[in-house]
């Protein structure tokens, strides 16, 4: 098949792979690279080498296209923290530039078998968080009960202000939580509470992602969902503008760096897919605004589950290099 071909026919591919990603948070890479890998190398480019070295540099690639399109769609929203963001940046990119020159001197089965575990172990977290919260939503059925309960969290909050003051260290922490209620464009209010002093965790994220070559969302979502406190909503939102720092980043230090190959960059494959993956990211974010909070709990996590049992499988295949 003629790359022209190929270019027509991966712009639906990017659509789908666009609406995935908006609603998920992710950059689409999970999707993008079996999809070029197994899909289209495989049974158009038989002859060429190294098929997972040429679809991981091109997912690379568009996916800063997915970035910058989500990051639009969800800034009309008004659902990025932009503040954390750009706090998360700079450890991300760190952990990229990080990860991706660290590839060439460490075992990769290490880095996937530890990837794996801790895409399962977040998932699971994820699921349990959705199951506490229906059960604590049963028990405050009653409004009665629900009435009283908040008298009785009215009561105890009272009764902390005349606790003994807390040390300076839990006052330092207290000063670096930002405490925030907002509205989006829908006028929904939310109010969080973006634990700052733990930004810099976002470097593991930026290492993991780049080691792994998975987009950085997969890890960055359960790093600000659920360590640094962000609402679902808003962690895929900031997730994807983050990603803007650490795709650009990856890419970047591929083409400067002399010991990591970056042949691949087969521009008709980029702009197919780029097209379709504009138009999905808009599309993406508009569905994702009217899902409720649990069920993108529920998609993001099974797409953990799926991304860590397609990481094992590469492994044990022997493909993932």
């Amino acid at each position: 098949m003629d790359p022209l071909s190929v270019f027509f026919l991966l712009i639906p591919i990017g659509l789908a792979v666009g609406i995935f990603a908006a609603i998920t948070g992710l950059g689409g890479g999970v999707l993008m690279v079996p999809i070029i890998y197994l899909g289209i190398f495989l049974l158009t480019n038989p002859a060429v080498p190294d098929h997972l070295k040429y679809a991981t540099t091109i997912s690379s690639t568009v996916i800063i296209f997915t970035a910058i399109s989500g990051t639009i769609a969800f800034s009309i929203q008004k659902r990025i923290d932009y503040l954390v963001g750009v706090l998360c940046a700079p450890f991300t990119i760190t952990g990229a530039y990080l990860g991706k020159y660290t590839q060439a001197i460490i075992d990769e089965t290490y880095v996937l078998i530890f990837f794996a575990i801790l895409l399962f172990l977040t998932a699971v977290r994820m699921y349990y968080k959705v199951i506490n919260s229906r059960r604590k939503a049963k028990q405050a059925a009653n409004s009665a009960a629900a009435k009283e309960q908040s008298d009785e969290l009215s009561s105890t909050n009272k009764a902390e202000e005349h606790k003994e003051e807390p040390n300076r260290f839990l006052k330092a922490l207290d000063k670096m939580t930002l405490k925030r209620v907002v509205s989006d464009r829908s006028d929904q209010e939310w109010r969080y509470a973006a634990r700052l002093y733990l930004t810099p965790l976002a470097i593991v994220g930026g290492f993991v992602a780049s080691m792994a070559g998975v987009g950085g969302g997969i890890v960055m979502v359960p790093i600000l969902h659920i360590i640094i406190g962000l609402p679902i909503h808003f962690s895929t939102a900031t997730s994807v503008f983050i990603m803007i720092f650490t795709k650009t980043t990856t890419v970047i230090t591929s083409y400067t760096n002399s010991n990591i190959v970056t042949e691949g960059i087969w521009w008709p494959y980029v702009a197919g897919l780029a097209i379709g993956i504009v138009a999905g990211a808009q599309i993406g974010a508009r569905v994702a605004r009217k899902i409720k909070a649990d069920p993108l709990k529920i998609i993001f996590a099974t797409v953990i589950v799926l991304v860590s049992i397609w990481t094992l499988v590469n492994w044990r295949l022997g493909i993932t290099g």
